[in-house]
């Protein structure tokens, strides 16, 4: 718990983080397309992917809202719903992002998938 409070969930969210966390997706999301070397052909392909990083995103950050206000104020029942609540909405979530992962990966060369394959949900965000 003493994690869910002060790590990822709570810290920079509790304190302005969504602006930040605007911030910290663009220039990750840069740094894929620059990484993977995106070409024109690939962009629509690209842009999807993108659109649905960054609603998947904007659905966290509003999940997060709601989940650290029944932290704070719920009591032992109603922080239990939070947090299954709040893993069905990232569960979700990445259900949401994967036709868009998809849909870029079947673009991608060779050397691009390789690359793509140390870069992209590496770190369970599908980013």
């Amino acid at each position: 718990m003493g994690m869910m409070r002060h790590g990822a969930m709570g810290g920079g969210m509790m304190r302005g983080g969504h602006s930040r966390m605007g911030a910290m997706v663009a220039g990750r999301l840069a740094y894929l397309k620059s990484e993977l070397n995106v070409t024109d052909s690939q962009t629509k392909a690209w842009e999807g992917y993108a659109d649905a990083v960054r609603s998947r995103v904007e659905t966290m950050k509003g999940m997060r809202e709601s989940m650290m206000s029944v932290m704070q104020d719920g009591n032992a029942v109603d922080r239990m719903e939070a947090r299954i609540a709040g893993m069905q909405a990232m569960l979700e979530a990445m259900k949401a992002v994967a036709p868009a992962t998809e849909a870029l990966y079947a673009v991608l060369s060779d050397e691009q998938k390789k690359r793509a394959d140390q870069l992209i949900g590496a770190d369970c965000g599908a980013m």
